[in-house]
């Protein structure tokens, strides 16, 4: 089994990375990472030439732009206003971000930027809402301890904020915002949603 890429920067965020990156269309004309911190994500989803750009509101999380010999490009911007036209990227990421600003709005946005066909991506986590949740709790306590074996644990700079919506509302937001899309609750506290733009 090939090493994890992420194995010597390694937290419950970056574990999901490749999975993340496998669900981008293949080909993106533009790719976004909302709330994209230091860029990490970003400049993963850019190998190969992929036009990345990168948004977040933190100045000083945000790396310093590139520039156009690059194909990751950062920008400072908030996910309830994205600096983007209308139907006009192809991918979309947000990892840690739903639980940070106004849900509806953000999402709005999502549906707002992306071409008919695009994708987004949504990595977040939820809060106990009642004894339903325990053992996928305990589950992750488990998950946790197997995947981290021989890994390097990594905290970036980034703001951070408790799940403000129970694992069950966070499911029921995306699917009224982002109706259609594919709702997993996946090991290590985390939700993974996955929704392509109607055609």
């Amino acid at each position: 089994m090939s090493p994890h890429p992420f194995a010597t920067r390694w937290n419950h965020n970056s574990h999901y990375y490749p999975r993340i990156a496998a669900a981008v269309p293949p080909g993106a004309a533009l790719v976004v990472d909302v709330g994209c911190g230091d860029g990490t994500l970003a400049r993963y989803l850019a190998r190969g030439g992929t036009p990345v750009l990168g948004i977040d509101p933190d100045a000083d999380a945000l790396p310093v732009d590139e520039g156009s010999d690059s194909t990751a490009r950062f920008v400072q911007g908030v996910a309830e206003d994205l600096p983007l036209a209308d139907a006009s990227v192809d991918g979309l990421t947000m990892v840690m971000v739903l639980h940070h600003v106004d849900h509806a709005r953000a999402l709005a946005e999502v549906r707002r930027v992306l071409r008919p066909g695009g994708v987004a991506v949504v990595l977040g986590y939820g809060r106990v809402g009642s004894a339903l949740d325990l053992p996928a709790e305990v589950g992750d306590l488990l998950a946790h301890r197997w995947h981290a074996r021989g890994k390097t644990p990594w905290e970036p700079s980034v703001a951070l904020a408790d799940p403000d919506l129970t694992w069950r509302q966070s499911r029921r937001l995306l699917r009224t915002e982002l109706p259609g899309g594919t709702y997993r609750r996946v090991p290590m506290w985390r939700y993974l949603y996955t929704w392509t733009a109607p055609l």
